[in-house]
C-alpha cells in the first residue's frame, strides 16, 4: 500500500509539472521547491536553537496555526519556528510572516524527500494543521521520533466518515496517525470516529483555533475611508472569495434586488484577482446594467462612490476586515471544490449564504442547523433568502443571534491547545 501511495505522489508531481507549462500556480509550486535541500541547509546552517515545525496546506490552515505560532514565539523566544506550506497561494501570502524564522514549501511527499527534510531540520516539535496527512512524512517522522526526540501534534483537525481512515483499506492511514502524540479535534463527531477505530493515542476536544483568530481580526481598528463612503447607510451585501459559477448566479440576482430595494449596494471580492478574471466579472456587471468601481482605482474624494452599485475588491488581504461593513455575506466556492471561510463574516454576526458543497465544513453544517447560514442551489433560492434577510427584521435578527451564539460558544481553542502544548514545549 505504501508503494501504491508513493506512486500516486509521483503521478501528482508529473501532473503538476505538465500543468506548470501553462498554469502560473503550478509553475510556482514547481519552481518554489527547486533546490530545496540546499536552501534549507543554508538557512539552518548556523542554527543551534530547537525548532518547532508547523505545517499548513494554505492560507486557511495558516490562520488556524497563526494564533498558536504567535503565542509560542512570544512565550518561548529561544525556539525557532519553521513554517511550511503546500500551496503557492499560502506561501506567497505569508512567506514574510514575522513570527516565523523560516518559511518554505513542503517538499513533495516521496520517501527520500521526507527523510532528507527531517534529517536537515531535526525538529523538536512538529505541529500539523487540520487534515494534512502526507503518509511518507508521517511514517518518516514515526521512524525518527526517538532519534531526534520529536513530539508530534495534529491541531484543529476534522475527521469525517468518507476519509480513508474509516474505509476497509484504512489501516495504513490509521498507522500513520499514530505518529501524533496528541490529536486536537474540532468537534464531537471527530472524537467519536477516532474512538470507533480504537485509536489509542491521546485525543483532545479543543475546537477550531481559527475562531480565535477571526475574533482578533474583528477587534482590530480599521480605516477604509473609501469603503465607508461607498457603504454609507445602505444595506450592503458582500460576496467574498467568489468564483465564476458564484458570480454568474449572483449578479443577475443583484440586478433584480436593485430594482426592488432602493437602499442596497454590493461589494464583491473575487477569489482570483488576476486581470482576466476581473474583466470577466466586469462583463457580467455590464450585461446586467450594474454600475461598478474597482477598489484599486478609487481616487481621493471620488464622487463616483456615491452613485455606483458595486464595489469590486480587486486586491487581496483586506476581505476579512471589510466584512464589518456588510449586512449579509455570500461566500464563494460552494459550486466548485468547497466553500471558503464563513468564520470571517460570521464573527461580525452576518448571516451567511453559500452554495451546495459545504458538507465537509463543520461550522457550515452547524450554522445551517442553527438557521444562521443558508445553502442555495440556484438564482431563485438566493433571491428569496436575500429578500427575506433584508425585508424581514425578525428573520434577520434570529439568524444573527444564532451566528453570534455559535462564535461565542466555540472560542478559546487556542488557549485549550496551548495549555496542553506548553507541557511539551517547556520541557523540550
Amino acid at each position: 500500500m505504501k508503494i501504491l501511495y508513493s506512486i500516486s505522489i509521483y503521478c501528482l508531481i508529473l501532473i503538476i509539472r505538465l500543468a506548470a507549462l501553462f498554469n502560473s500556480k503550478a509553475h510556482q509550486a514547481i519552481s518554489g521547491r527547486k533546490n530545496w535541500r540546499k536552501q534549507l541547509k543554508d538557512k539552518l546552517s548556523n542554527n543551534t536553537a530547537p525548532i518547532i515545525w508547523f505545517h499548513v496546506s494554505s492560507l486557511g490552515e495558516f490562520e488556524q496555526a497563526r494564533p498558536l505560532i504567535i503565542q509560542i514565539k512570544t512565550s518561548y523566544p529561544h525556539y525557532k519556528i519553521l513554517l511550511t506550506f503546500f500551496s503557492p497561494s499560502g506561501f506567497n501570502a505569508r512567506k514574510n510572516f514575522e513570527y516565523a524564522d523560516y518559511v518554505f514549501y513542503l517538499p513533495y511527499d516521496i520517501p527520500q524527500n521526507a527523510n532528507d527534510f527531517i534529517d536537515i531540520v531535526k525538529p523538536s516539535i512538529v505541529i500539523f494543521v487540520k487534515y494534512e496527512f502526507w503518509l511518507n512524512f508521517l511514517f518518516t517522522l514515526k521512524e525518527k521520533k526517538e532519534q531526534y526526540n520529536i513530539k508530534c501534534f495534529l491541531i484543529s483537525s476534522i475527521f469525517r466518515k468518507h476519509q480513508p481512515f474509516f474505509k476497509w483499506y484504512g489501516s495504513i492511514f490509521i498507522d500513520a496517525l499514530k505518529v501524533f502524540d496528541k490529536i486536537f479535534v474540532q468537534d464531537e463527531l471527530s472524537l467519536r470516529l477516532l474512538k470507533k477505530i480504537n485509536f489509542e493515542n491521546d485525543i483532545v476536544l479543543a475546537g477550531d483555533t481559527r475562531i480565535d483568530r477571526v475574533i482578533e481580526i474583528a477587534q482590530q481598528e480599521v480605516n477604509f475611508h473609501e469603503i465607508k463612503a461607498f457603504c454609507q447607510s445602505h444595506k450592503i451585501i458582500i460576496a467574498g472569495s467568489t468564483w465564476y459559477p458564484d458570480e454568474k448566479l449572483l449578479i443577475p440576482v443583484w440586478a433584480k434586488l436593485k430594482q426592488s430595494i432602493s437602499n442596497i449596494r454590493f461589494i464583491i471580492a473575487p477569489h482570483q484577482v488576476e486581470e482576466k478574471n476581473i474583466q470577466k466579472l466586469i462583463q457580467l456587471f455590464e450585461k446586467y446594467q450594474l454600475t461598478y468601481l474597482r477598489y484599486t482605482q478609487i481616487e481621493k474624494n471620488n464622487t463616483q462612490l456615491n452613485s455606483v452599485d458595486v464595489l469590486i475588491i480587486d486586491t487581496i488581504g483586506i476581505l476579512n476586515k471589510i466584512y464589518r461593513f456588510a449586512h449579509i455575506a455570500y461566500i464563494g466556492g460552494g459550486f466548485s471544490d468547497g466553500i471558503h471561510s464563513i468564520l470571517e463574516p460570521a464573527v461580525y454576526g452576518l448571516p451567511v449564504i453559500f452554495g451546495k458543497k459545504y458538507q465537509k465544513f463543520y461550522e457550515a453544517v452547524e450554522l445551517i442547523k442553527l438557521k444562521g447560514a443558508f445553502s442555495i442551489q440556484n438564482e431563485e433560492e438566493v433571491f428569496i433568502i436575500f429578500h427575506q434577510l433584508i425585508n424581514n427584521k425578525e428573520f434577520y435578527h434570529s439568524a444573527q443571534k444564532s451566528i453570534i451564539s455559535f462564535i461565542d460558544a466555540h472560542k478559546g481553542a487556542t488557549f485549550k491547545t496551548l495549555n496542553v502544548l506548553n507541557n511539551y514545549i517547556h520541557h523540550s
